[in-house]
């Protein structure tokens, strides 16, 4: 019977939604930011904060009618922002807080633990205060806690949206083990790649109607270059620079330069590199030296005036109560004005300027997130995961911003897990381990042949 919307009407949706999710299958739920798949998911899950109607029917049980831990053991659902997640200090804590409330056997919660750990390989993370993970680290927490519950049914809402590549091949098939032992799960994602041998299903929520898609897109593997390093100009330098959390070394830098330019760092979870970014603003105590136009960095108030940065989670940087106030659009600066109106109109966000921030969806967040920097005077921006909850059409905007006004003379730092989009603008690729950082001369990126959007291709299976 698998998961049922019956007459699921909510004030986003242009009209009541009539779909079953099939059971036992592996289904991926698509569309543009903003059409409402956070919503559809908080609604099954019955988390949403504002009313609906309509019936949540899985597997016959209409779900509003079961008790609270019977709910959380028929429907788990990982949120976009893992923080929302958290209840506990650690990882540790979280998963006996969660067995202990689902009336878990205590004496089985430690070997339960143990098997939950190993499958998300996550020993690494299992004691760290979960506010100094990473984002990608956070995701992989949310996860455990959720393998732990063990749901009939798994929502997972863009689950890998700061998680490198290794990792998410490995989540990915650990979710085809679970479907294969009879569990359902239906996965959000914007970046479609990897996902051919894993999903049985493709679903596109858009205008308010949920339709299975006919394609699966498949993917490939291309070869990305970067440009000579010995003949750009120098933007930052980092001399015998280390930084340590925890009393225990996170990672070292001998001696490397970035240059003027796009550069793109990658790495794994958990090695540092959003650290790094906070390390150049200086919001990151580190023993040695950064150095930018021949002076060394320093925390002063005219620093940020040319270095400016865009964090992983777009709430932590809203500081107003409405768009109209958090984009400034009262400034006299009428063509930056003019620039966050087109863009406002291009994403249909022009009628929302009297909303809170705090009222978007997670990628239209990012959206007002990057459009209030990338409008800053900064000569250098630092983005952290900006592609988080983007559709395509908007990663396009964003790279297409980011190219022209590199051309301009602006430099960009930009880490990211979702390479595609960056794939043509990209001057320098940059590997980040524990022991430093590293130019590479190619990078692999693997990307779907095929994007969604196309009206031919949307025919039910």
């Amino acid at each position: 019977m698998g998961v049922e919307l019956k007459g699921i009407a909510y004030p986003s949706f242009t009209k009541p939604i009539d779909f079953t999710f099939q059971s036992q299958a592996f289904t991926l739920l698509v569309g543009k930011s903003g059409s409402g798949k956070s919503t559809l998911f908080q609604i099954i899950a019955q988390v949403s904060s504002l009313p609906y109607s309509g019936q949540v029917l899985i597997d016959g049980s209409e779900i509003s009618q079961l008790s609270i831990v019977e709910r959380v053991q028929t429907v788990g659902i990982l949120f976009q922002n893992p923080n929302h997640q958290f209840t506990m200090e650690n990882l540790f804590e979280e998963l006996v807080f969660t067995l202990e409330n689902i009336a878990y056997p205590i004496q089985e919660i430690e070997s339960k633990i143990a098997e939950v750990v190993e499958k998300c390989r996550s020993q690494k993370i299992l004691h760290r205060p979960i506010h100094q993970l990473s984002g990608g680290e956070k995701q992989k927490a949310a996860l455990a806690v959720l393998f732990a519950m063990n749901p009939r049914v798994y929502l997972l809402d863009e689950p890998f949206a700061s998680i490198d590549r290794k990792s998410r091949l490995e989540i990915l098939g650990i979710l085809k083990e679970l479907v294969q032992a009879g569990k359902t799960i239906i996965l959000c994602d914007h970046d479609l790649s990897d996902y051919e041998a894993y999903i049985d299903h493709m679903v596109e929520l858009r205008d308010g109607e949920l339709k299975e898609l006919f394609k699966i897109p498949s993917s490939e593997t291309r070869q990305v270059f970067s440009k000579e390093v010995d003949f750009g100009s120098n933007l930052l330098h980092m001399d015998k620079m280390t930084c340590v959390l925890n009393d225990s070394p996170l990672f070292s830098i001998a001696d490397f330069t970035f240059y003027e330019g796009i550069s793109c760092i990658l790495g794994d979870n958990g090695v540092g590199k959003s650290t790094l970014f906070r390390s150049i603003l200086q919001f990151q105590k580190y023993k040695g030296r950064i150095t930018w136009r021949g002076a060394v960095l320093k925390k002063k108030k005219s620093l940020y005036r040319d270095l400016t940065g865009v964090v992983q989670e777009a709430e932590k940087q809203f500081i107003r109560v409405s768009l109209q106030e958090e984009l400034q659009l009262d400034g006299p600066n009428f063509e930056r004005n003019q620039r966050i109106l087109q863009a406002l109109r291009y994403f249909n966000l022009e009628q929302a300027l009297d909303k809170s921030p705090y009222q978007l969806s997670g990628g239209q967040q990012k959206m007002i997130q990057l459009l209030t920097m990338l409008t800053s005077r900064a000569t250098v921006v630092l983005l952290d995961e900006p592609f988080a909850g983007l559709d395509d059409r908007a990663c396009d905007y964003v790279c297409e911003w980011i190219k022209e006004d590199s051309q301009k003379g602006r430099s960009f730092l930009v880490i990211s897990h979702r390479l595609d989009p960056l794939a043509s603008i990209v001057d320098y690729w940059v590997e980040m381990t524990a022991t430093g950082l590293k130019h590479l001369k190619e990078v692999s990126i693997s990307r779907p042949i095929k994007s969604l959007g196309i009206e031919d291709e949307r025919e039910v299976r």
